[in-house]
């Protein structure tokens, strides 16, 4: 038996009042998230000089955007989410999870190999892989269904908003760097500019930790009959899963074919941006920076509102449903957009498939939560993330990158590789949402009986 008489206790443990402080820790998470894609991400701007100064290929580069990072943090989440589904410490796990990348970030930065540098890059994957199976969960027992999609939502637009600070952040600093005088510190000094970059990046991260340490443990909600404080054991969550293959592969599949697109298309665009309009480093820094920044986070916290406005409407498959919308609105401009004459057009096409396209960054992942026990969240949540980093991060980058070499071989050809995996990708998401709209209702009604 999955209850035990003394469920409700283990459950309930120190429960704050549901006012502004669920609310702190939601801006508490948003800025670890934001730190994290600014730790992973900064690398994007660093393109240029790493290929120049270690004589990189464009899929070696990928390598370490993508797969280095993916590598363990795949490996590692399991296990993390296990810890998290049965824990009453995920606040300290955050915390050793932040201090964890941040250190890792700092020695991306004294790497003078590229097998150093993977390795580090893979150490910044093992970090983060602690912070969102945690952050999901928290949340999730913070808020109820109603709230929760506005909650996530404002959670998730830290990656955009962290993505796009790396992109401006990173290049203010890679122009300072390059022009700036010795500061007196002569192992830092010592430094080329881009690693530099990275140094500056990791140091705030022990800010963030002591942050993240002052969240509290919410009381667990819906349970659905997984009450043991002992948590599930991980051959019977794989067993739940199984059993609804259906509803999860639908569910996980498009959530990692989301993120091979976005990740892939990110990660590549501002390279894309100075390889065919000659923009510089700090201008692809500062423009494409921006447009993450701005439409990523109205995007994503328009996706969380409408959600939440349709299901007190009633629409209960509201979060499913806006992917879906999201989905087919966005195929025109991320398909359109790399074919643009000017790069006023390409980064306008980009803006507002961005800007719709993150209308489902939140609510997508709420989705999988409301139709997930939550003994279980954690575990499902990071079978979730598991494949968005070995389909998602682990390939998008380095899809985009083989088309490039292998396909074309031609780095000017880098724009019709973005192409090509819009057009595989995109219509896929559609039909498996479309044909997993019904299993879909009918868990939501399952979970709620």
């Amino acid at each position: 038996m999955h209850a035990t008489s003394t469920a409700a206790q283990t459950d309930i443990l120190r429960s704050p009042s549901p006012g502004l402080y669920r609310w702190y820790v939601v801006a508490v998470l948003f800025i670890a998230y934001s730190f994290s894609a600014i730790d992973a991400r900064v690398l994007t701007l660093l393109v240029v000089p790493l290929k120049r100064d270690m004589g990189l290929t464009d899929f070696e580069i990928s390598l370490l955007q993508g797969f280095a990072f993916a590598l363990l943090y795949s490996v590692a989440s399991l296990p993390i989410g296990r810890y998290v589904d049965r824990t009453h410490r995920r606040g300290v796990l955050m915390t050793i999870g932040v201090l964890f990348w941040s250190m890792m970030t700092m020695l991306c930065g004294f790497a003078s190999s590229f097998a150093m540098l993977f390795a580090t890059r893979v150490g910044v994957g093992v970090g983060e892989a602690t912070l969102s199976p945690s952050a999901y969960s928290v949340i999730s027992d913070y808020f109820e269904k109603e709230r929760r999609p506005l909650a996530i939502s404002l959670y998730a637009i830290g990656y955009p908003i962290g993505g796009g600070l790396a992109l401006i952040i990173g290049g203010a600093l890679l122009a300072h760097f390059a022009t700036s005088a010795p500061t007196g510190i002569g192992l830092f000094d010592a430094l080329a500019p881009w690693q530099k970059v990275f140094v500056m990046v990791g140091l705030p991260g022990v800010i963030v930790a002591a942050l993240v340490a002052t969240i509290r443990e919410p009381a667990r909600r819906e349970t659905a009959g997984f009450g043991s404080d002992k948590g599930v054991p991980l051959r019977e969550a794989m067993a739940y899963v199984v059993e609804r293959w259906r509803l999860y592969g639908m569910l996980i599949g498009v959530t990692a074919l989301s993120g091979l697109l976005a990740i892939g298309v990110s990660l590549w665009y501002p390279t894309f941006l100075i390889r065919t309009y000659g923009l510089t480093t700090a201008q692809v820094g500062l423009y494409y920076g921006t447009l993450m920044l701005v439409c990523g986070t109205v995007g994503t916290i328009a996706g969380g509102w409408l959600a939440g406005r349709w299901m007190r409407r009633g629409r209960k498959d509201a979060n499913l449903r806006i992917v879906l919308i999201a989905t087919i609105l966005k195929a025109v401009p991320l398909i359109l957009g790399p074919l643009m004459p000017t790069a006023t057009l390409a980064l306008a096409f980009m803006a507002v498939g961005t800007l719709v396209g993150q209308a489902s960054q939140g609510v997508l992942l709420t989705a999988i939560q409301d139709v997930t026990p939550n003994r279980l969240r954690g575990q499902v949540t990071a079978l979730t993330l598991l494949n968005v980093n070995l389909i998602g991060l682990g390939l998008g980058s380095s899809v985009i990158a083989a088309i490039t070499d292998f396909g074309f071989g031609d780095e000017g050809a880098l724009r019709y590789a973005i192409v090509i995996t819009g057009l595989f990708v995109l219509p896929l998401m559609t039909l498996m949402l479309a044909l997993g709209m019904r299993g879909y209702r009918r868990a939501l009604d399952a979970i709620a009986a």
